[in-house]
């Protein structure tokens, strides 16, 4: 979290510097960041950075819990809509990360931050993980089996955590294709979807 003279700085001072800070991010590695970088962009000076910041880890962090928050808001809303369906909320749910991502050109921040979770915070794909239910999704982690009703999907808590674990990992790797391939939103949709219904299906042919 920020300084507490970063919140009481303006807050189109505070704007500005994130979003100056997010480009950074965006168009460089985690690694290939410097606090020299982002000053200058800024038009402050690094004595500055650090009264608001400790340091580039805390400044990442706080962007993504910011994210995290903003998404969070939208999920809520999302939920009462989904009827506590699991799928149908995550459908929709990924549809807003595409339209939130692509249209601010995020990809590249998505996927820093996922680097950054793995390499430097000792984490996984479903770690990093952007949901909007719990910080850190683990097995211990009840707070999906607390809003969806978890007898459609499985016999256990467990086992409907254990799906929420696999989706997690279909909507990062479609992300990480719809990037690379340069896809449209109604194609890289139609993919996701397609995993999906494999998920909740299974990929053997039944037969008629």
């Amino acid at each position: 979290m920020p300084k507490d003279m970063f919140n009481h700085i303006p807050k189109e001072k505070q704007e500005m510097f994130l979003n100056v800070a997010i480009e950074e991010f965006t168009m460089k590695s985690f690694e290939q960041v410097s606090v020299n970088s982002i000053v200058k962009t800024a038009g402050i000076s690094r004595g500055s950075f650090y009264t608001y910041f400790e340091n580039k880890d805390e400044l990442f962090n706080y962007i993504f819990t910011k994210i995290r928050e903003e998404r969070f808001n939208y999920a809520k809303e999302l939920l009462k809509e989904s009827n506590r369906d699991f799928f149908v909320f995550i459908e929709k749910l990924f549809e807003y990360d595409f339209d939130h991502f692509s249209t601010k050109n995020r990809y590249s921040l998505f996927r820093n931050y996922i680097h950054y979770i793995q390499v430097h915070k000792g984490g996984s794909i479903k770690d990093s993980m952007i949901m909007p239910l719990s910080g850190k999704f683990t097995k211990e982690d009840r707070s999906y089996t607390k809003v969806f009703d978890v007898k459609k999907y499985g016999d256990s808590d467990a086992e409907f955590l254990d799906l929420v674990e696999m989706t997690m990992l279909i909507v990062v790797n479609t992300f990480l294709k719809s990037e690379s391939e340069n896809l449209s939103k109604d194609e890289i949709i139609k993919i996701f979807r397609k995993r999906i219904e494999i998920l909740k299906n299974g990929s053997r042919k039944r037969e008629k």
